[in-house]
């Protein structure tokens, strides 16, 4: 039986904003004469296989569905629940294929986005060289300066007093809600040595750390690890070959559209529909709405017309875009900044209300809530942000600045 030999594996169990570049790294490294695979939900498995790569996988898609399209996955009090139902579930299967290609004498290298996956233990176990990615700025703890909300919650003279004590919480949560009832019994049928409190790995500990974002997008504020490294965004498309005849002959016809894009988990109602097409109407453009529950539909609306699609490059639409409102997942929010046009971010959870504050600082940006705020209230800012004379000055320069680090990204992968 012939060996497959494996140089790179690498893991991320998330949406598709996660996936893409975990991917599209494992098709550089790859097209450098390495062989890497990657490791997912089995919903990434044609994104992977259009790349011509390896995939192997360890969750299947109903759980992806199940959990991302939960309108609780995405609410701020119910977030911890995605990791319990969709990341858990993947430790021992992604652990026991590590192992597999462990076990046919390969030593390969690990990349992986959660510290707590089957991924980083099987690095940990078997004695690979390993390298953890974040992917936007919320991920990298620090105390001199907090992601937002925190920083703006907790007053600035009490930092250092109040975020250890809110790191120490968090850990002793983690441990007591994951770590215990969920992840030792699961190292236990592994084989693996239980972790104490003071086991629980971090990206302190990390061996490697790679950020994909600029340095310009956020600083280190000077206490982030000392291992991390920043290349940028890796920009790119879930679609080579793409079909543009609708958009453009709709383009064309109507002119530039807003686009709205609210990533995963944001429930397409007709209320939500109805919101779009009003706020057409009151702003003056026509619309471009894209949602993966959604068919190609042109939405009648006066002389401001809206269309629906399922999907459709990022780097195309945006490109054509008056302005684009969107959710703040950082995959949309670098596209928008390469494509050079205005954006306002209407987030929710996890890393989307840091990526709307910090493009806010640097003066690019608003926000808004778009579920909550009126429709007045909404094209309030819309008007403002496109007529704002700063805004297209700072919209251009850090469209100059935003490039496709894939390549450097790589060079370092290849360097570990």
């Amino acid at each position: 039986m012939v060996k497959d030999h494996w140089d790179y594996l690498i893991y991320s169990l998330g949406t598709t904003g996660d996936a893409l570049p975990f991917i599209k790294l494992a098709a550089s490294l790859c097209a450098q004469g390495v062989k890497a695979a990657f490791i997912g939900n089995e919903k990434f498995a044609p994104l992977a296989g259009s790349m011509g790569i390896e995939f192997f996988s360890v969750s299947p898609r109903a759980a992806y569905e199940n959990t991302y399209n939960n309108p609780l996955t995405w609410s701020r009090n119910h977030a911890q629940n995605h990791y319990n139902e969709f990341h858990f579930p993947a430790i021992k299967p992604t652990f026991k294929a590590i192992q597999k290609v462990v076990q046919q004498g390969n030593k390969p290298i690990i990349i992986y986005q959660d510290a707590l996956s089957g991924a980083r233990m099987a690095a940990e176990e078997f004695g690979l060289k390993s390298c953890q990615i974040v992917l936007a700025p919320q991920g990298i703890g620090s105390m001199l300066k907090p992601s937002y909300p925190m920083c703006r919650q907790i007053e600035e003279r009490l930092w250092s007093e109040i975020f250890p004590k809110i790191r120490e919480k968090a850990k002793k949560d983690t441990f007591n809600g994951l770590v215990r009832p969920l992840i030792n019994p699961a190292r236990k049928e592994l084989g693996l040595s239980q972790w104490s409190l003071t086991d629980l790995p971090d990206m302190e500990s990390s061996p490697s750390i790679l950020a994909l974002f600029p340095e310009w997008f956020k600083p280190n504020p000077g206490d982030w690890p000392k291992q991390l490294v920043n290349t940028g965004f890796i920009l790119g498309d879930t679609q080579a070959n793409y079909n543009a005849s609708q958009l453009d002959e709709f383009i064309n016809r109507h002119g530039s559209p807003l686009a709205f894009t609210f990533g995963t988990g944001i429930p397409v109602t007709n209320l939500l529909i109805n919101k779009i097409r009003h706020l057409c109407r009151v702003v003056g453009k026509p619309g471009v709405f894209i949602a993966h529950s959604q068919s190609e539909k042109f939405i009648e609306n006066g002389e401001f017309p809206v269309l629906t699609l399922p999907s459709v490059p990022f780097s195309y639409l945006f490109a054509r875009s008056a302005l684009v409102i969107h959710h703040g997942g950082i995959g949309t929010c670098a596209q928008a900044l390469a494509s050079g046009v205005p954006q306002i971010i209407s987030p929710y959870t996890f890393d989307q209300p840091d990526n709307a504050f910090l493009l806010w600082q640097l003066g690019i940006s608003n926000a808004i809530d778009f579920l909550n705020d009126s429709v007045d209230q909404i094209a309030s800012v819309v008007i403002d942000v496109m007529s704002s004379e700063s805004i297209k000055e700072k919209v251009r320069e850090y469209q100059t600045l935003t490039k496709d680090e894939t390549e450097s990204s790589v060079k370092f992968l290849l360097s570990l």
